[in-house]
């Protein structure tokens, strides 16, 4: 499942968050693939156990699954954009850095947008 932003969400996150780096959240948003699998088998009348896996297109290991905490999913992406190129590494960066900052709430931002169904 691809997640796609329609005109609306796409405002609605632009006026919400004047403080995160777009560009980086447009490259997130992008390429996520979210994939619901389902472990073992129906018994009887409970079911079997979901486990929700995120990719990244073009970047399949740094992906993480629905059992892995917030933090963990921060960090993992954190680290993928760093390996890649795309960004600076955000822990040798001063913690009061706007541009740490703006990184970090952004991927915060990310997480939240994608998580926000999970319940």
């Amino acid at each position: 499942m691809k997640i796609i932003l329609n005109e609306g969400e796409k405002q609605n996150i632009s006026s919400q968050y004047d403080d995160i780096d777009r560009n980086l959240f447009n490259f997130l948003t992008r390429r996520i693939r979210v994939e619901t699998k389902k472990l073992g088998e129906d018994f009887g009348d409970l079911d079997p156990i979901r486990v929700t896996q995120y990719t990244f297109e073009g970047y399949p290991q740094w992906g993480f699954n629905s059992f892995q905490n917030k933090k963990e999913m921060e960090n993992k992406i954190i680290e993928m954009l760093y390996e890649n190129d795309i960004t600076d590494y955000v822990y040798d960066m001063d913690e009061r850095d706007e541009k740490r900052i703006k990184i970090v709430k952004t991927i915060r931002n990310f997480l939240n947008f994608i998580l926000k169904d999970k319940k």
